[in-house]
């Protein structure tokens, strides 16, 4: 132990337990990953391939969503361009290169996710307002190919956000329950490692090393902290719900990420994501025969399906249609009836 630990009140009964630390530091590792990130270019490579039947055989569609036509081959530039951003940013990842990551003239992953995320929202979303359409052969291929990309890529992230004062990603709610039933966790977690040397670090001071850090508060959850940007603030939870307010910590090195600098990958990488053998990403639980499957997926039965996150807000789905949002995000559907 620590002397700083006995700043930091222990974990309530109930709530984050030692058993959760393991599988958070876990996802952390996992979703900071060249695997998670290749999983995502590989995601954005398929849906690259469909624009370019788009642009080869039918360029300028004639308008038929829109009173407009659309120029496929004018944007076309700049999907190869958000292309070569995965693949360079890849491949200085695979040299231990984690300024990718960052909003600014480094941080190539960022960029190309940037792109990538402005073409879910036009094609998933219809645009920020829901009023943009487009017109081509395949654009529907496109559209549910964008749901694939952005189903991969919520399994890889801790990008710097790009608004200031934004607060750590993550925090512990008891929804991390669910999210773990939905992660391919093995049996056996090595334990969360204890930090050979203090570093501790304020919200609004530099971050000094790329690492996990945890918010020396109760319950406080880990962080992927990238280095040189101001340490964030934290979201107050009352234990199940955000509460809006965003409060100053310290926070502490536990890891030091250092992966990658042999140009090796670790093969504990390989199971990070193992092989589906369920379709749509469908996940059942055999105590109970329980049924989820997320947004844009396509619906294995037809039922009443409810959000994980809220059950009130249920909807019928019939057999073979695509699961939708929900107040317009992307959630977990679970079939209630």
């Amino acid at each position: 132990m620590s002397i700083f630990d006995i700043f930091k009140t222990q974990w309530s009964a109930g709530k984050m337990t030692q058993e959760d630390r393991t599988k958070l530091f876990w996802y952390l590792k996992r979703k900071t990953s060249y695997t998670a990130w290749k999983r995502k270019s590989d995601a954005f490579d398929r849906f690259v391939e469909i624009f370019e039947k788009q642009v080869r055989e039918e360029p300028t569609p004639k308008p038929e969503l829109s009173c407009f036509g659309t120029d496929w081959e004018t944007s076309y530039p700049e999907i190869l361009k958000a292309q070569v951003m995965y693949e360079k940013g890849l491949d200085r990842l695979t040299q231990g290169d984690r300024t990718v990551w960052l909003y600014n003239d480094r941080g190539i992953l960022g960029d190309a996710s940037t792109i990538s995320g402005h073409w879910y929202s036009e094609l998933v979303n219809n645009g920020m307002r829901g009023d943009h359409f487009y017109d081509g052969k395949y654009v529907d291929e496109m559209t549910e190919s964008m749901k694939q990309y952005s189903l991969a890529g919520r399994e890889a992230g801790c990008l710097q956000p790009m608004m200031a004062d934004t607060p750590a990603p993550e925090t512990w709610t008891t929804f991390w329950k669910d999210q773990f039933a939905q992660m391919p966790i093995p049996a056996l977690l090595p334990d969360v490692p204890v930090p050979k040397t203090e570093i501790l670090v304020k919200t609004g001071q530099e971050v000094p090393l790329f690492g996990i850090y945890e918010p020396q508060i109760k319950d406080g959850c880990m962080n992927y902290l990238l280095a040189g940007i101001p340490a964030p603030t934290l979201l107050e939870n009352d234990g199940t719900y955000d509460t809006g307010n965003n409060l100053p910590v310290i926070w502490r090195l536990i890891w030091e990420d250092t992966r990658y600098q042999d140009g090796e990958i670790p093969s504990e990488e390989s199971r990070y994501f193992p092989p589906e053998n369920k379709s749509a990403h469908q996940t059942t639980d055999a105590t109970n025969d329980l049924i989820s499957t997320p947004t844009g997926s396509i619906c294995p039965k037809t039922g009443t399906w409810a959000a994980m996150d809220n059950l009130n807000g249920s909807l019928i789905i019939k057999q073979g249609e695509t699961m939708p949002q929900y107040d317009g995000r992307d959630v977990i559907w679970v079939l209630v009836v």
